[in-house]
């Protein structure tokens, strides 16, 4: 994929590759100082749950008058809910929840409810148009001990991530994303590389049967797999107990729906235009990218023209190389002399698109992560690094391939081109994979406990998140031991290790005596409560927290916990 592709634009200047790569590398300049330095209201692609009134897991005298959930980022305004489950499983609130003016709070109004235990489940579609949900309990009327093991419930399933349990569904929903990418890729790059492959150069009558063949077969191959792809993913979209009433908000109300609808549209639009104009398919190949493009992390970052439009020219270099090499493997027995006569342009062609997918790639890596650490510990990170590792094999491959050319080893050549179209499709997998899975991990709340022979101790914090933290900390200690003389919690940077610990200033709330037996002894324990409020996490990395407690007679227990905060 060496070499320098030459073109004549129609008002007869000359253009070569190099030039067109040093104009994309200003574009991309310019891109990336947009969006590194106009971050400042950046989101992180998949909405979190950043605070929950009331709290999940504890109990309450009352049920309140309204359920409160603020998130990170802006959400969808259709496909949200919060559902009510009482001890029986049966729906306990028919009021629909509402969404705030900008967006990011979602609140559901409660009537008067027994007391008793409620389970909490919540819906969302975020900004890149992934489904996130969770559920929690709540007791009205309890005791915190009703809340039960339900303490550790997840407050964010659904951020799409590839796991060794996944159901039949699941893993269709991921085989189902990869073979729609793949499609989409090599049908847009086949309809680009026809822009240049007219009647007048193919030369043959069977060369131009041949091309329009594979592309009729193409688009029914696309638009199956696009079908496909909307199917597996429309009810995580709708949630588990939505019916198929929200198809119209979904497909007219959210960016990914639209996305969806766009795309069938232009796909079926294709089987009447495509191949008749030059105009015409270089506009459909656009929009088509396009489409794609408004659905995906892209939508999930600020500034979006940016983030868009870098995903947009990433979709554009894979198309050309993946459709071009579609080509060539589709005529390399048939029709040999119009694919030697064809190898040269794809060459050249390809280095300028691999050349844009490396710089397109990088700007908007380093727009999704908040630092290039972030690769070694996120799901995403790790399917990335192995798609940088195949781009660079891929590299390879193409010196190679044009050492074969110039040296006229058919052998060789062929046997590089098949190299090339396996690591083709091998790249394209793991972006299939890879887009429905958040670069940045969701910080989940913090609930640890500890179960000790004299102490005791569970410590929450909700959210979890670098800013503002709740923290609660409750302590067991038997009666005899007496009130704790010290209750220390303090929060360690692993990351920085010149940084002083930041000691939270825990307030005493209230000391009940427990009833029942805790470990092998009899002995009555009191539990005590202490919460603090501030900005305890300033900042994302590794914190070890520590918690100490001294009894009445100086002994000391002290509990650690190692916890990574997004």
């Amino acid at each position: 994929m060496m070499g320098n592709f030459i073109w004549n634009d129609s008002r007869g200047r000359r253009w070569t590759s190099r030039t067109f790569a040093a104009l994309m590398g200003l574009v991309l300049v310019w891109l990336v100082s947009a969006g590194l330095f106009g971050m400042a209201g950046q989101a992180s692609a998949h909405a979190s749950l950043l605070r929950a009134e009331p709290e999940p897991n504890t109990a309450l005298q009352a049920a309140p008058e309204r359920i409160t959930l603020t998130f990170n980022e802006r959400l969808e305004a259709e496909l949200y809910y919060i559902k009510v489950f009482d001890e029986l499983g049966r729906e306990a609130v028919k009021e629909k929840a509402t969404l705030s003016q900008d967006q990011k709070e979602m609140s559901l109004t409660l009537p008067k409810l027994q007391n008793g235990r409620y389970t909490i489940s919540y819906h969302v579609v975020s900004a890149d148009g992934h489904p996130v949900e969770g559920a929690y309990v709540l007791v009205f009327g309890g005791s915190i001990e009703d809340v039960g093991v339900a303490g550790e419930s997840s407050l964010h399933a659904g951020h799409g991530s590839l796991t060794t349990d996944m159901g039949l569904t699941d893993l269709l929903r991921f085989i189902f994303r990869i073979v729609y990418y793949l499609s989409l890729l090599a049908l847009a790059g086949f309809v680009f590389w026809g822009l240049f492959l007219r009647p007048e150069t193919l030369g043959k009558t069977e060369s131009l049967a041949f091309y329009r063949s594979w592309l009729l077969t193409l688009q029914r191959v696309h638009l199956i797999a696009l079908l496909a792809f909307i199917y597996f993913h429309v009810q995580n979209l709708l949630g588990k107990d939505e019916g198929l009433n929200q198809l119209v908000p979904l497909f007219t109300g959210t960016w990914v729906g639209r996305s969806w609808l766009v795309s069938l549209v232009l796909a079926f639009a294709g089987f009447l235009l495509l191949y008749r104009n030059r105009t015409v398919d270089a506009v459909w190949v656009a929009l088509l990218l396009l489409a794609k493009s408004w659905n995906g992390h892209a939508m999930g970052y600020d500034p979006q023209v940016v983030t868009v439009l870098l995903d947009w020219l990433h979709l554009a270099g894979s198309a050309v190389w993946a459709g071009g090499l579609a080509l060539i493997m589709a005529g390399w027995k048939s029709q040999r002399a119009f694919v030697d006569a064809f190898l040269p342009r794809f060459s050249r062609g390809a280095f300028v698109a691999v050349v844009g997918l490396i710089l397109t790639g990088i700007a908007s890596t380093l727009i999704f992560l908040p630092g290039l650490d972030y690769l070694l510990y996120s799901q995403w990170g790790k399917l990335l690094i192995a798609k940088v590792v195949f781009v660079v094999l891929v590299l390879l491959i193409a010196g190679g391939i044009r050492m074969a050319m110039k040296q006229r080893n058919a052998k060789d050549l062929r046997d590089y081109l098949r190299l090339d179209f396996v690591a083709m499709i091998i790249i394209v997998s793991i972006v299939g994979l890879f887009t429905y899975i958040s670069p940045v991990p969701p910080n989940e709340p913090l609930y640890w406990h500890e179960m000790g022979e004299a102490v005791h101790m569970t410590t929450k914090i909700s959210p979890k998140v670098p800013g503002d933290n709740q923290i609660e900390v409750t302590t067991w200690m038997t009666e005899k031991a007496g009130k704790p003389k010290e209750i220390v919690l303090n929060l360690h940077n692993m990351d920085k290790k010149d940084m002083a610990a930041i000691s939270v200033p825990l307030k005493e709330i209230s000391v009940e005596k427990v009833e029942g037996t805790f470990g092998e002894n009899d002995d009555v324990y009191l539990m005590y409560t202490y919460k603090a409020s501030g900005p305890f996490i300033p900042f994302a990395g590794l914190w070890k927290i520590e918690f100490r407690v001294l009894d009445s007679n100086d002994d000391e227990t002290v509990y650690e916990r190692v916890e990574r905060v997004y």
